[in-house]
């Protein structure tokens, strides 16, 4: 299954439309607008809530954590690491692995791959193509892809501060 995420380019918060391989939006990610630390909800394109994705404020290393309403799904945490990107998801035991550089990630678990995500480069905004394996991995993939793009930028907004 084939996903394209588009990130509002002119927007306060964090916002993102997830649309299919027909270019239906599917799902709508809208970021908290005060709040301490990223927090965002996905929703169906209809506005049914689906997950919550929340920052751990802290923590050493970037963390989220990605919930629905009965309980917390997962806990994506970024691991040190020179030139790739590296997380765990636990308590799932998968793992995030990718380029820093040109934005290429693939979530396993052990062998097997869930997800892969990658950035679209010659668009407006940020925009990424998303494929997923299993129909029943679609929207913790969804969270996942944004808790990347999340990370990223927070990296991009520490390093642009004086």
């Amino acid at each position: 299954m084939d996903f394209f995420i588009k990130q509002r380019v002119f927007s306060f918060r964090d916002q993102f439309t997830v649309f299919d391989r027909k270019k239906k939006p599917v799902y709508k990610v809208d970021g908290k607008f005060f709040s301490i630390g990223d927090q965002l909800a996905i929703t169906t394109s209809e506005g049914v809530p689906v997950l919550q994705i929340k920052q751990h404020v802290f923590s050493l290393m970037p963390r989220y954590s990605i919930a629905n309403d009965e309980k917390e799904l997962c806990v994506v945490s970024k691991k040190m690491s020179f030139f790739r990107a590296r997380y765990e998801i636990e308590p799932l035991g998968w793992t995030i692995e990718g380029s820093l550089f040109d934005h290429h990630y693939a979530v396993k678990d052990g062998t097997t791959t869930i997800m892969t995500v990658e950035k679209e480069w010659l668009s407006w905004g940020d925009t990424y193509h998303l494929h997923v394996g299993d129909p029943r991995h679609e929207t913790i993939s969804v969270a996942l892809m944004i808790v990347l793009d999340m990370v990223h930028h927070q990296k991009s907004k520490n390093h642009s501060a004086p």
